[in-house]
């Protein structure tokens, strides 16, 4: 059974859902995501006996805008842990994806309590590579640039963002494309500028319950960032070998729940 909710924070709700019963999972969106694009993932989660909650990310969706997006990735992480402790459901287990793998790791670092293990799939953490600074403006000049002739463009500036991270090969036409246009201020003021840019320090992760996966097929610029990453925590990724695309998530949620679900415990049995 499916709970559709909204918990209370200081300046506003986030909006959740909760599906099945079980050790608690809680799934943290990328960017120009929402709560609906993870559903298919979290009832995957669901149906391997664990009690799935998701929610929309403050800025996006049914959540809250309030003092958005000045808190940056450490709002985001404290917004998740007050989501568990409300539900009590911590500790549980975060998969965070992509740029919602920042927050995941976030999460650990600033609230251990709450976290079993966190989960960060092809974290973006850009922040974490050399001449990030760099590498951060070449990407962000384009937009800004469309941004400065068009304010408040979101959409014609996100279509921008794809076609430099695609090299102009993105499908702007794309089913799962034209649904993350809606989100495209939050990607653009949000994950773009503050959650990609983030970095972590050695020993500021809880090793001992982080873990980095990884496609088989990732590519370069997330491959280097689970490398940082796992030179930060002393131990290799975790390959997901069937998982070969970043949004395996979204397009095939069964490859990460079928992957994952294997390392953890047995569900009891009701």
């Amino acid at each position: 059974m499916r709970v559709n909710r909204k918990v209370t924070l200081i300046g506003g709700a986030l909006s959740f859902r909760v599906a099945g019963t079980g050790p608690p999972v809680l799934l943290v969106h990328g960017g120009a995501e929402d709560l609906g694009m993870l559903s298919p993932q979290a009832e995957a989660f669901a149906a391997r006996g664990r009690r799935a909650i998701w929610y929309d990310r403050r800025g996006t969706g049914g959540s809250t805008r309030e003092e958005w997006p000045d808190g940056g990735v450490a709002g985001h992480a404290d917004d998740a842990a007050r989501l568990l402790a409300d539900l009590d459901a911590a500790p549980a287990t975060v998969v965070g994806f992509s740029s919602g793998g920042v927050i995941a790791l976030a999460l650990a670092a600033r609230h251990p309590d709450v976290v079993a293990e966190a989960i960060a799939w092809e974290p973006a953490a850009l922040g974490m590579l050399p001449g990030a600074a760099e590498l951060h403006a070449q990407i962000m000049e384009p937009i800004d640039a469309h941004l400065a002739a068009h304010p408040d463009d979101w959409a014609g500036a996100y279509a921008v963002m794809l076609d430099v991270l695609s090299e102009g090969r993105a499908d702007h036409d794309a089913p799962a494309v034209r649904r993350m246009v809606v989100n495209a201020e939050a990607v653009l003021r949000d994950d773009a500028r503050l959650i990609t840019t983030h970095g972590f320090a050695p020993g500021e992760l809880p090793a001992d319950r982080v873990t980095i996966a990884v496609g088989r097929g990732t590519d370069p610029l997330h491959a280097a960032i689970a490398d940082r990453l796992a030179a930060v925590l002393g131990r290799p990724p975790l390959v997901v070998e069937e998982a070969d695309d970043h949004e395996v998530y979204l397009s095939r949620p069964n490859v990460l729940a079928d992957a994952l679900a294997a390392r953890w415990p047995a569900a009891p049995v009701a």
